[in-house]
């Protein structure tokens, strides 16, 4: 066994010296998963940086103005660009959804492909939320959507990816409870009751807490509260051995079960229009 191991770190450092290109490419994918992003199938077509970017972009040059401001993490600029916008009279609705708002998704879905990190997704959520405070001083509060709980369950003290999905939660719209890391069943029964929450985003990066989050959705059924499971150590096969839990993969399905679940669906639906 040891020899085996020799010669594979001596394989690696050999990839290292004639492959750097390839070395890179290695540990990059080995980040992303530490991560809890599924690489799924590198031979099926993706979309990429470019055309998401195309995508997203608003034809209005000003409005585009600000969504790169969001996309680059630039919160002065974001809020310069919005406040003169404001002043020339634009909607500060029309400006939150179709200004502020495709900065975010943009770098969400980038994320998605491994063309953007944490610290991305973190500067473009602080920007998107400067420039909706001017927006909402001029139109009162943007009526929140739902409110939801967040949490790494017990045992598992990573929380990267919900630090993540609570900041893309909040720029949609959605009140997040941020509990933390290493939180017990009790714990989040008793969060759910006083918030009066609609719904759990709860994640886990290690196989051996994962049954958390099945305890957490059986106890939370008689609530009428689901529980949406992500992470690493969590897939869609596992999720479905049990009830009242959606699986979400990314960020954005998070978002999209938010959606669904505080507009009125039930957790079975959720989950058959997910597949």
């Amino acid at each position: 066994m040891i020899r085996h191991i020799d010669i594979a770190v001596q394989k690696i450092f050999e990839m290292k010296e004639k492959e750097p290109a390839k070395f890179k490419k290695l540990i990059d994918e080995g980040i992303m998963i530490g991560l809890g992003v599924d690489l799924g199938d590198r031979s099926k077509e993706v979309t990429t940086a470019n055309q998401i970017e195309e995508q997203r972009r608003p034809k209005d040059p000003e409005y585009a103005a600000v969504t790169e401001a969001v996309i680059g993490g630039n919160s002065a600029e974001a809020v310069k660009l919005t406040a003169a916008l404001i002043g020339k009279g634009k909607d500060p609705t029309d400006l939150v959804l179709h200004a502020l708002m495709p900065g975010i998704q943009t770098v969400c879905e980038l994320y998605d492909i491994g063309e953007s990190y944490m610290p991305e997704i973190l500067l473009a959520n602080e920007a998107l939320i400067e420039g909706v405070k001017l927006c909402q001083e001029k139109i009162g509060d943007v009526h929140s959507q739902g409110k939801l709980i967040s949490l790494v369950i017990e045992g598992d003290l990573h929380d990267i990816g919900k630090n993540i999905v609570a900041a893309i939660l909040r720029a949609n719209g959605f009140e997040v409870v941020d509990l933390g890391s290493d939180i017990t069943v009790e714990a989040a029964v008793k969060a759910v009751k006083v918030a009066n929450a609609d719904l759990v985003i709860g994640t886990t990066l290690m196989s051996t807490t994962k049954g958390g989050l099945k305890a957490l959705a059986e106890v939370l059924e008689s609530e009428d509260v689901p529980v949406a499971c992500g992470g690493a150590a969590i897939d869609r096969h596992f999720v479905e051995t049990f009830g009242n839990s959606v699986y979400g993969r990314t960020p954005l399905d998070a978002v999209k079960i938010a959606k669904k679940i505080c507009g009125g669906k039930n957790w079975k639906e959720v989950r058959k229009d997910l597949h």
